[in-house]
């Protein structure tokens, strides 16, 4: 649905609709797909033992 012409000092003035903001819609994206990353990159890696021998001071070999 249009608005009705406004009247202005040079006759009637065609006013265009507000368009609605996009940057709400564009930072929840962003920001959704940030998390999904996170998740899917940052879990816990498996602890891996460590097996090597190490010498000790005082002890003769």
């Amino acid at each position: 649905m249009r608005r009705p012409p406004r009247l202005s000092p040079s006759g009637l003035e065609e006013t265009p609709l507000p368009r609605p903001r996009r940057w709400p819609l564009i930072a929840g994206v962003a920001a959704t797909v940030l998390l999904v990353l996170a998740w899917f990159d940052g879990g816990e890696e498996p602890l891996h033992p460590i097996a090597e021998t190490v010498a000790l001071p005082g002890q003769g070999q």
